[in-house]
């Protein structure tokens, strides 16, 4: 009877063994099973929201190795003319700066990681003497070398080049004319929030040296000034498209 109890004693507790083991064994499996899954979802979920990053970051229709945007621009400008004069008897030499609108259309290409932009803009220059303001209206044409980066949807732009202005009109005044040509450098930072791929609001600030091949023009009304240059500041808003 005692031998009896003892194997069934033995047998209960192998059998226990046995489906502890089995227990064990399933759970260990299930661990492997589940860390698994985890750890294909985990791989999934960060692919998809890669995707979804560089979709949000997309500009135009994607094409990597071409772009083409247009920025549409509107500001004032806060201009000042730096005369040159030996025997200044008219007060040029402390002329005021004044301001003036400016307007103008930018056309940026992308090629290759390179960016190079063109375009035109209208800027009203000019100057204040004795209460009275002389306005000289250009149209600028200049060749921009740039470079942008990503803050999230804010796409930042930093351009500077050479640029070359077209005298439109000036006002008459009995000390000066100023040249046709306009030869000079500018730069420009902005900063343009995008609403979608295609398009998004800018602002930025834009700077301008001119009169670097010297604006005065030679006449016999150039007794009074010996140079002309220009040095000139403008903020602007406007549209950014991207195709």
């Amino acid at each position: 009877m005692g031998l009896i109890i003892v194997l069934f004693t033995y047998s209960s507790s192998a059998q226990n063994n046995s489906n502890s083991k089995q227990l064990a064994d399933s759970i260990a499996n299930y661990q492997k099973m589940r860390d698994s899954l985890v750890n294909v979802y985990t791989k999934e979920y960060e692919k998809k929201k890669q995707e979804y990053s560089d979709n949000e970051n997309q500009k135009g229709f994607g094409n990597n190795l071409f772009g083409l945007n247009l920025d549409i621009i509107l500001g004032v400008g806060f201009v000042k003319t730096e005369f040159e004069s030996a025997n200044d008897t008219t007060g040029l030499s402390n002329a005021e700066s004044k301001k003036g609108p400016i307007l103008g259309v930018n056309v940026n290409f992308n090629l290759l990681g390179f960016s190079l932009g063109t375009g035109f803009t209208y800027s009203s220059k000019g100057y204040v003497a004795n209460s009275k303001s002389y306005n000289a209206n250009y149209f600028n044409i200049p060749l921009m070398f740039s470079f942008n980066f990503n803050i999230k949807k804010v796409e930042i732009d930093l351009s500077a080049g050479p640029y070359i202005g077209i005298l439109l009109s000036q006002d008459n005044n009995p000390f000066f004319e100023m040249k046709n040509i306009d030869l000079g450098i500018t730069g420009t930072a902005q900063g343009s929030y995008f609403f979608n791929r295609f398009i998004g609001a800018l602002v930025g600030v834009k700077y301008e040296r001119g009169g670097l091949n010297d604006l005065l023009k030679s006449n016999g009304l150039n007794n009074y000034v010996s140079g002309i240059k220009t040095q000139n500041w403008f903020v602007y808003s406007g549209i950014k498209i991207v195709l």
